[in-house]
């Protein structure tokens, strides 16, 4: 909680100040060195990657930051919108782009 109450003060400085001294403090916080991040969490493991078909969105899947084209064509053919579109035709091209985008290519009627 000290370090929440840390990030507060510049914003809400005598509210800080209160709640610092009520969570045992006897020194101002003024003089407390700032929060430091840890690199370890701000790590993503996971992706959102846009899915179209024909050059249209048609939804969006979760996959891993290191995903290679075959997961995430499998992942995007698992969505029901995606489904719909190519459901009983054949793929001509795959456009992936990793972490950034994956279409589908799929013939007219």
């Amino acid at each position: 909680l000290e370090p929440f109450v840390l990030l507060l003060a510049p914003y809400a400085p005598h509210i800080a100040e209160e709640l610092w001294s009520r969570l045992g403090h006897s020194c101002s916080l003024a003089y407390e060195p700032w929060p430091t991040a840890d690199e370890s969490l701000l790590v993503v493991d996971t992706i959102n990657l846009p899915v179209q078909v024909n050059g249209k969105m048609r939804g969006t899947v979760e996959v891993g930051v290191a995903a290679e084209q075959a997961a995430a064509v499998d992942a995007a053919l698992g969505l029901g919108t995606v489904k719909k579109f190519t459901e009983g035709k054949e793929i001509k091209k795959v456009i992936y782009v990793p972490g950034k985008i994956l279409n589908l290519i799929v013939p007219g009627k």
